[in-house]
């Protein structure tokens, strides 16, 4: 039997500061209310409430318990939110973790706005979320200003519409799980990936709490005092950050924004001292690295671990995204950093201040920001830590076809030295460290379209490595000209955004391995790109537009880049083929991290190309690396490679 369920709770935690699990421990945190319906759109909706809340016209409904313990399925929307609340404030009855699914999952796998009420918007609901609601939940949910809440005793009339609001919510999440059915519902490889990803989380990320009390009180008077500079400097606080762009323009630095990207590429030589001075200010409080170090310490439970760190499709092509610490972009240490970070970090633990860490490592908020990975730290034990081998470029291959780069992995070839000595006309074994850097940046970076000049800066913005336009360009066609089936992909793929749509519902091959079609859907067009595991790619509202272009434009319904905002984003040949990849890269890692799972191994995080789990007495990296390097039945061929090792701390 199917449930539907919608909890509300009122705590003096703040939710978006501390994520769901860190919230459901705080010792102030209660279930109000819950509303649990049956099956499907047309059955009540039963109301829990707590007992203590309990008033005439606010009475607990029994089926509402009685429903969830016989459902072999309770649905919710963020089932992570009510699966850490439900299993951690004592709710009964208990729902399993298999048991769990969610209809804000089936909307990010549709491609759509994951808030219940804007997809309900998106969808076209008749029932839609009621926006009253937040009203509601800003009177009994959040406490005041004094730090306490208002009694439902005191207010009655707004009481009984917080519970009708509940309730309504699970009318609105059963139309979108109805809606969402067919084509997006919780099953196979999705099914397993959503659920593996909830144990996931409930496991946890182990981290050195002490280490990271020890950091942040290295970087607390660090931070008031560049603050109290900034200040004196420019008479403004660091969240001003628009007032302190017209302040660098007065001082003759105009700039479009005051983005990290931008302040970086300002050059400093013959730079006003003050501006130089500010600017290196403003840099060293916005950096988020050292954010991280409080960040971790709001999030982190009484067990000392992070729980619920980890998005289930957080990218539209199934890979995870991180909230809270936001693990996924922690900071690289630069090459400069790289050799000290190990001993860095032990002073740290070791309960070293901010003067000698700076007298013997260097700039503090440095020094920790490039130590950010290493607070990911079992004190008592110890981490396996396995990492695909440039598992995107070899994908790419084997999507492709390139049968010769193929053989070269499977043979255990430097194919970095074997693609610079081909872009330097050398051989192989002349080929320098510098040179085979580059050759290294061609195969990780050019396999999805990139040009000559965005290689160029790219290669110095990630990696600090130059290179003039004259080799930018030759790198390019050196890699295009030794990869035609790779760049052949791109080429088919374009020609297929361009034709599929005049074909609705019949599916093209492009890739021998995926198929691409359009399907109507909620009046509308959709693409759908079906993988080697079978999941498929969904672009919403899918479009050729030929206005202004000859051959047309491919777009898509999306969140822009670097942005909350939803609308239209152009779609083209090489960088689906990306798009591609990349999902069918988290496929087989969601298959390699459920292998070793079935193995007793604990995986804690799937980092990008990293798998991290804590070890248990008896497993080796060996297992852990051939476990995650076991290919499923749909990757017959792919020379997958994962090395792994076991460490004290996460790093890379």
């Amino acid at each position: 039997m199917t449930a539907h369920v919608d909890i509300e709770t009122r705590s003096r935690s703040d939710l978006t500061k501390v994520g769901a699990y860190r919230y459901a421990h705080d010792p102030s945190t209660e279930v109000l209310m819950a509303a649990v319906g049956e099956g499907g759109t047309g059955s009540l909706v039963h109301l829990w409430v707590n007992p203590k809340y309990e008033m005439d016209g606010m009475r607990s409904d029994p089926k509402a318990l009685e429903i969830l313990r016989r459902a072999d399925k309770v649905y919710a929307h963020n089932a992570p939110f009510e699966n850490a609340i439900m299993s951690t404030v004592g709710f009964d009855p208990f729902i399993p973790i298999c048991n769990w699914r969610c209809t804000q999952a089936m909307a990010r796998m549709a491609g759509i706005p994951e808030s219940l009420e804007k997809c309900a918007e998106y969808l076209g609901l008749d029932g839609m979320k009621d926006s009253k609601g937040k009203a509601l939940i800003k009177m009994f949910s959040i406490p005041g200003e004094d730090g306490e809440f208002q009694s439902p005793h005191d207010h009655p009339v707004e009481w009984r519409q917080f519970g009708e609001y509940c309730k309504q919510d699970v009318v609105v999440e059963r139309m979108v799980d109805e809606k969402l059915d067919k084509g997006f519902r919780l099953e196979g490889i999705n099914l397993e990936t959503f659920l593996f990803t909830m144990r996931m989380n409930d496991t946890g990320i182990p981290v050195n709490v002490q280490a990271l009390k020890n950091a942040e009180a290295i970087l607390d008077p660090v931070m008031k005092t560049a603050q109290k500079k900034f200040t004196e400097l420019t008479g403004l606080n660091i969240t001003q950050r628009e007032k302190i762009r017209l302040w660098l323009d007065c001082m003759g630095l105009p700039l479009d924004n005051m983005q990290a990207a931008t302040l970086n590429a300002v050059p400093r030589t013959g730079l006003d001292p003050v501006v130089d001075r500010a600017l290196t200010l403003y840099s060293q409080l916005s950096y988020v690295a050292t954010k991280k170090i409080y960040s971790m310490l709001d999030w982190v439970c009484p067990d000392g671990m992070l729980h619920g760190v980890f998005k289930f499709y957080g990218a539209g092509t199934g890979r995870w995204s991180a909230g809270g610490p936001q693990l996924q972009n922690a900071k690289k240490a630069t090459p400069a950093m790289r050799p000290i970070t190990h001993e860095a970090y032990q002073y740290i633990c070791e309960g070293g201040d901010a003067e000698g860490l700076s007298a013997i490592y260097g700039d503090p908020v440095e020094v920790i920001a490039s130590s950010i990975r290493h607070f990911v730290h079992s004190p008592e034990g110890e981490l396996l830590d396995g990492d695909y081998n440039a598992i995107e470029a070899r994908l790419a291959c084997w999507l492709a076809g390139e049968t010769g780069a193929l053989t070269q992995y499977r043979q255990g070839h430097d194919r970095y030295r074997w693609m610079a000595s081909r872009i330097f006309k050398v051989a192989p074994a002349a080929v320098t460290p510098d040179q085979r850097e580059l050759g290294k940046r061609a195969i990780l970076g050019l396999g999805y379209g990139m040009g000559a000049e965005k290689f160029k800066t790219s290669c110095w913005d990630q990696y600090k490595v130059f290179v003039d336009d004259a080799m930018a360009a030759r790198v390019k066609d050196t890699f295009r000209s030794t990869h035609p089936k790779i760049v052949g992909a791109w080429r088919s793929l374009d020609k297929c955004l361009l034709h599929v749509q005049a074909t609705s519902n019949l599916y093209f091959s492009p890739l021998s391995m995926v198929k691409v079609a359009t399907v109507g859907w909620n009046e509308r067009y959709r693409l759908v790109v079906t993988l080697p595991s079978g999941r498929s790619l969904s672009y919403p509202d899918f479009m050729i537009s030929e206005s202004g272009h000859a051959d047309g434009r491919a777009s898509y319904f999306g969140q822009l880049p670097l942005s909350t905002a939803w609308g239209r984003i152009e779609l083209w040949g090489s960088k689906l083929f990306e798009n591609i990849c990349q999902a069918v890269a988290a496929d087989v890692m969601s298959h390699g991290a459920r292998k070793a799972e079935s193995q007793w191994m604990l995986p804690v995080a799937l980092i990008h190309d990293q798998a991290l789990a804590i070890k248990r007495e008896g497993q080796t990296a060996a297992m852990f690396a051939t476990a995650l390097s076991d290919l499923p039945p749909w990757a017959v061929g792919l020379p997958l490679k994962v090395e792994a090792k076991t460490t004290p701390f996460y790093s890379k």
